[in-house]
């Protein structure tokens, strides 16, 4: 929507700002979503007596930011990848988070449109796929050397096993703390197959390579893409509204036989329903977050009374 949209100067100051905010990880990767300390302060103590001109790939200047900060220019890549289970696709998106574990984030249920519970749906999938374009424009960084939780946010963390106080503090701060923000655009086709499907991983991965080059190529016919699909695998799809309605991404295709569900979405540039070609053009004039790395509160709560009831909540929410 019009209203989320940055300009190139609004981009990088908001990717600025939000290093050292809190977040939680339950949520999409959203730059609204971040969670400010106290009196809209950073989650985590910072030098501000140094500063520079921070200067961005797109020729943007943020002035007075820390030194701690860095922006690195980043890179245009086409990714496809392997057909994997459940947990291990959990754990592929949190490695891009710079996280480890398979407790499935915020942004893994968006992109492929969970939102049961963890074991839930596992069990309801038998593998997942994606195959997309990720337009990085810049990557902001903080420096890891420098990350130190505030002193007045290690003072709220609660001493006692209290639900409630605890449930505060992850409303109040989130459960990680913003580290990296790479900012940009992307396009991509998540496929589920569901755990009644009987088609092998190779099938899995030829629908999806059908999906996407006809997504990805300016002179896409999906009525052709839909009878390749018929002749060579006699599983066949309604692609129609696949790229008729992609003005309202993200787009959710189900097959005939109820066994692969497709989602298609973009993040950043200006989306009107156009070609992936036209779309990638705007994504300089308007990009958006597109990752996030992250560090985990309570992994900068050592020695502090509570931090074991914390993790445990945490551990027992993101669950």
């Amino acid at each position: 929507m019009a209203y989320n949209r940055l300009d190139p100067q609004s981009a990088a100051e908001r990717a600025v700002s939000v290093i050292g905010f809190g977040y939680d990880l339950s949520n999409d990767i959203r730059l609204s979503s971040c969670k400010p300390g106290p009196s809209g302060t950073r989650l985590i103590e910072m030098d501000h007596s140094v500063t520079q001109d921070l200067v961005f790939p797109c020729g943007v200047v943020v002035k007075d930011v820390s030194i701690w900060i860095k922006c690195d220019k980043g890179e245009r890549t086409r990714f496809r990848s392997d057909v994997l289970s459940f947990n291990q696709m959990s754990e592929k998106f949190n490695q891009e988070l710079a996280l480890s574990g398979k407790i499935p984030s915020g942004l893994f249920n968006s992109m492929f449109k969970f939102n049961g519970s963890w074991q839930k749906d596992a069990s309801a999938v038998k593998s997942l796929a994606f195959d997309g374009w990720f337009i990085s424009l810049y990557n902001v960084e903080l420096a890891r050397s420098h990350i130190v939780l505030s002193e007045q946010v290690r003072k709220e963390v609660p001493t006692s096993w209290d639900p409630a106080a605890l449930a505060e503090f992850i409303d109040k701060y989130g459960t990680h703390v913003v580290v990296g923000v790479k900012m940009g655009g992307k396009d991509v086709i998540h496929v589920k197959q569901l755990r009644n499907s009987n088609l092998q991983p190779p099938e899995v991965l030829k629908f999806l390579k059908l999906l996407a080059d006809g997504r990805f190529s300016e002179d896409a016919n999906p009525a052709e893409i839909s009878g390749k699909l018929k002749d060579e695998t006699s599983k066949p799809w309604d692609l129609q509204g696949l790229y008729a309605n992609s003005v309202k991404p993200p787009i959710v295709n189900q097959s005939k036989n109820n066994d692969l569900i497709s989602i298609s979405s973009r993040r950043g540039g200006v989306d009107t329903g156009q070609t992936h070609n036209r779309w990638l053009s705007t994504v300089s004039h308007s990009p958006n977050v597109i990752s996030m790395s992250f560090v985990p509160i309570t992994s900068l709560l050592a020695g502090v009374q509570g931090n074991g009831f914390l993790t445990h909540a945490v551990n027992l929410y993101l669950r």
